[in-house]
């Protein structure tokens, strides 16, 4: 289905945009499509499957949501320059090698 999709425009990750690309596979190309004959076992575990993978994309926007949160109120102009690079694991280090105040302090200031 993703080199499907890949030959709609546009690149947006949606259900609305998966839904589409699958139905119009079915209609235009039946061929591509193979029937999934599943038991209740393998439909079960793919539910929780499935629900392991909501919960996720659940926590993962969560936490983008929260740093972009503390972002804006420490330091606006980043949080918009940063953009959508802010969960980006470059930018993620950066806070977690300086996690506390103490780690900006200069060695002398320490003694």
């Amino acid at each position: 289905m993703r080199r499907i999709a890949d030959l709609y425009p546009g690149n947006a990750k949606t259900d609305a945009r998966d839904a589409f690309v699958i139905a119009d596979a079915a209609r235009t190309l039946p061929h591509t499509l193979r029937q999934v004959d599943a038991g209740d076992d393998t439909l079960a575990e793919l539910g929780v499957l499935v629900g392991f993978d909501d919960d996720l994309a659940t926590e993962a926007t969560r936490i983008s949501n929260r740093i972009r949160g503390l972002l804006t109120g420490i330091h606006p102009a980043l949080e918009s320059a940063l953009g959508p690079r802010v969960t980006h694991a470059a930018v993620l280090e950066l806070p977690a090698r300086a996690a506390t105040r103490s780690a900006w302090a200069t060695p002398a200031a320490a003694n």
